[in-house]
């Protein structure tokens, strides 16, 4: 039996438990897990080589933070949701459906562009028959987003919802020619130091001193890079990008992503530091078009039992099979069988995940290095949903 911490919640026993049996189990080798109603830290528990203020990279749990970053920024007259991506950006695809993407269809995973290609490979090959660096380049970044903006779609804008990383890529750069700064300084500036989030940012080997780089948490060996990666992007198309996109590349701990929940709860409420009540309730409200779409503005929600979701938030497959969680039909979602229907919440293909009940201002937070052991390791699929429920049961009742 794992014993309680000094002080610690004796409900969050079994939740204690299982985050350990992860590390036993091989499903990562750290791994974080924090609970919190309101403002309040209800249960904190570290595992494996883990601690409270580890690092991880978080891996598409970017997404929602670049959704909210678009939505200050619509507050502030620069963007809208209704508004159409063509009108901000280049496109130059042969597709006319292309210049019918709104930013409300890139939000929620229905603007018709593919899931995910491996666009870093084409920069590869232009790098070796060019003789000079583009991976990691500015300009490297600025070739991905080009090829991105030169796509057919795969169906009608709005017609049919498939989660995409593209989609965020495209939403990313919307953000900078509209913000006239880069991802990352505009996230800084208008999330994350407003929240007091000060961990999280992208590129933090840059930002980090050599003695706190114990802080990092691994995500294994890189194919391509020929490197283990420790405070770089796990995701490739981030890394040949230079590590700055809306689609992967922050890092953050289970503190900061706790505060970022709890600015969602309280904007709810009309009590937000940077986000409106209008923009909350729209980033944690399901989109009404498609009919039977799960996805928010921002954020997924939880998968009923027994049904076979259309992409999902990159989890335990490996990115090239495009099945972006849990192959085929699943037991119950990723959130667990428990999860309140009006949850909304996350995942990350590095072993991330966050979970929010806005109306019972319930977060959980889920941090591990699941694929340290390996991309396609999928242990962490069977557990994460046991570890929620082991939550859920004790609080959303």
């Amino acid at each position: 039996m794992t014993p309680a911490a000094a002080g610690e919640d004796p409900r969050f026993r079994e939740a204690a438990e299982l985050l350990e049996a992860g590390v036993e189990e091989g499903a990562y080798a750290a791994a974080v897990l924090r609970v919190g109603r309101g403002d309040e830290v209800l249960f904190e528990r570290s595992a494996g080589y883990a601690r409270a203020a580890s690092l991880f990279d978080i891996a598409s749990l970017t997404k929602p933070l670049a959704a909210a970053l678009f939505f200050v920024l619509s507050q502030e007259g620069h963007l809208s949701p209704d508004g159409i991506a063509a009108e901000v950006l280049p496109f130059t695809s042969p597709d006319p459906r292309a210049r019918e993407i709104r930013f409300a269809h890139l939000l929620s995973h229905t603007s018709g562009l593919p899931a995910w290609l491996p666009l870093y490979e084409k920069v590869a090959a232009a790098e070796k028959a060019e003789g000079r660096p583009l991976s990691g380049t500015a300009e490297g970044h600025d070739r991905i987003l080009a090829e991105v903006l030169s796509l057919p779609l795969s169906r009608d804008p709005g017609a049919a919802w498939e989660y995409s990383d593209l989609g965020y890529m495209v939403l990313g750069r919307a953000i900078e020619v509209a913000g006239f700064r880069s991802l990352d300084r505009l996230l800084a500036e208008k999330i994350t130091a407003p929240l007091g989030m000060r961990e999280t940012r992208y590129l933090p080997l840059a930002a980090i001193s050599e003695c706190e780089t114990g802080q990092l948490i691994p995500t294994g060996w890189s194919e391509v890079r020929q490197r283990e990666k420790a405070g770089e992007v796990d995701d490739e198309n981030a890394a040949a990008m230079g590590g700055v996109s809306g689609h992967a590349g922050l890092f953050s701990t289970a503190g900061d992503l706790f505060l970022f929940a709890r600015e969602l709860v309280r904007a709810r409420k009309g009590e937000g530091r940077v986000l409106s009540r209008p923009s909350a309730v729209r980033m944690t409200t399901r989109v009404a078009q498609p009919p039977g779409c799960s996805r928010t503005l921002g954020f997924d929600t939880p998968t009923p039992p027994h049904s076979s979701p259309k992409g999902d938030s990159p989890g335990e497959t490996p990115r090239s099979s495009l099945k972006r969680d849990s192959p085929g039909k699943t037991p119950c979602s990723q959130a667990g069988a428990l999860a309140p229907a009006d949850a909304v919440g996350h995942l990350g293909y590095t072993g991330c995940s966050m979970w929010i009940d806005p109306v019972r201002e319930i977060s959980v937070i889920l941090l591990t290095n699941r694929v340290v052991f390996g991309s396609d390791q999928q242990k962490l699929s069977a557990l994460r949903p046991r570890i929620h429920d082991a939550v859920w049961k004790k609080i959303a009742g």
